[in-house]
């Protein structure tokens, strides 16, 4: 005769059941299991969301806490080792900590403790113990753009969040005392009436390593070309410029463009400031313009205007600053501004960290802010631009944002 399992025995048997599946499909889901960008976007947000059900507040703490900066702290140190770099010249495969501190020239122990901690977050391969293989990550650390933002976090973002808890309690907890020359990256650098972009002109190496992790973070995400219908900017397109990428560093969104709308480069304009075009991406033919977009925009009545994460460097005054330079260049009903921004969620739990992340790096570096919907159009309104359309789409963090002038 079967047993009847009573409802709480039938209940634990359930979950016990489906942890086991859960585990086993955990194990063997890697990145070839994945059709789709879209699936790979939801995976991760159900995985963050489910390690927030189970873990403990203890957890919680030590992952965010201490876990995290331990890895941002390992991976800076063997980044100045120049560790997998020399990994990589030396034929990239298994090492021991031994090995790998012979090629790194440092003490065994002390980069055996690094190693360890990138190991337990699956940042890099242990083989065996004591054994390491490189990952793609960590490949991907041996390229300038993204070995770039270990540097570029930890001697920008990481000091300006240190010091903007002490700024923001001597200013009373104010959202607008702080200022572009005068926030919490000034306090953290000593750089009291420079904007980050000031200082950055004036330091080189700080500037180059910026320009690197921004073309990583641009480079390597959701194409603008696959949340706005770039066909449209064809259709009914005059001859003149077709595409102004306004401080568009060195071109990557430029490029894409081209690739996809062949013999479109000779219409084409790339615009920033001289020391970035100058190490420009670009095809021979497409315009490469030093320029600055809070003077008066020299390209006139091009069909679309194109900036790329300007705006939310700046604060509203300066943000109206630009668009006001941009404006009289645009030829009503035929010039489209298009702006590549975070749009926030009224529901931000929906989000990526990256929105709430990035907010607040921007408050700390600039003064400025990640904007909803209801900011964008207020902005745009006082520009005399109206919005046509915010295209989003489920794999970008970030939204096309398409206006004219009205």
């Amino acid at each position: 005769m079967t047993k009847t399992l009573p409802a709480t025995d039938a209940v634990n048997g359930h979950a016990a059941s489906t942890s086991v599946n859960l585990l086993y499909l955990l194990r063997t889901v890697d990145s070839l299991s994945i059709t789709s960008d879209l699936e790979r976007a939801q995976l991760i947000s159900a995985t963050r969301s489910f390690l927030a059900r189970i873990q403990s507040p203890w957890e919680t703490i030590r992952s965010h806490l201490v876990d995290s900066p331990a890895v941002q702290l390992s991976l800076k140190v063997c980044m100045d080792l120049g560790l997998f770099q020399k990994w990589k010249d030396a034929g990239n495969g298994e090492k021991t900590a031994a090995e790998l501190a012979v090629i790194a020239g440092c003490d065994e122990e002390l980069l055996h403790r690094f190693l360890r901690h990138l190991a337990v977050e699956h940042l890099l391969a242990e083989v065996t113990s004591g054994t390491y293989a490189q990952t793609d990550f960590t490949m991907a650390m041996c390229t300038p753009h993204f070995g770039a933002w270990p540097l570029y976090m930890h001697e920008t973002v990481l000091d300006t969040w240190k010091a903007m808890p002490g700024v923001l309690a001597e200013r009373g907890y104010k959202d607008d005392a702080l200022s572009v020359t005068d926030g919490a990256f000034q306090a953290a650098h000593h750089t009291a009436g420079q904007s980050i972009f000031d200082f950055f002109a004036t330091n080189p190496s700080r500037a180059k390593t910026f320009n690197n992790a921004m073309t990583g973070y641009g480079a390597e995400k959701c194409s603008w070309l696959d949340i706005y219908p770039t066909d449209d900017l064809l259709d009914g397109a005059i001859d003149g410029p077709l595409l102004v990428d306004v401080g568009g560093n060195i071109g990557h969104d430029i490029e894409k463009f081209r690739k996809r709308h062949l013999n479109t480069a000779p219409r084409l304009v790339l615009q920033d400031l001289p020391a970035v075009v100058e190490t420009a991406i670009c095809a021979d033919d497409v315009r490469i313009m030093p320029h600055n977009f809070f003077e008066p925009q020299p390209i006139l009545h091009a069909r679309a205007y194109y900036l790329h994460s300007v705006l939310h460097d700046w604060p509203d005054v300066n943000a109206l600053h630009i668009l006001n330079n941009l404006k009289p260049a645009m030829k009503k009903h035929y010039s489209k501004l298009l702006l590549n921004e975070i749009v926030i969620l009224d529901k931000i739990s929906a989000s990526s960290p990256q929105v709430t992340s990035f907010d607040l790096a921007m408050m700390g570096l600039c003064a400025a802010q990640e904007r909803t919907e209801s900011m964008w159009r207020a902005l745009l309104d006082q520009a005399g631009l109206k919005v046509i359309k915010i295209w989003t789409s489920e794999i970008a963090v970030e939204s096309i944002i398409e206006a004219e002038i009205a």
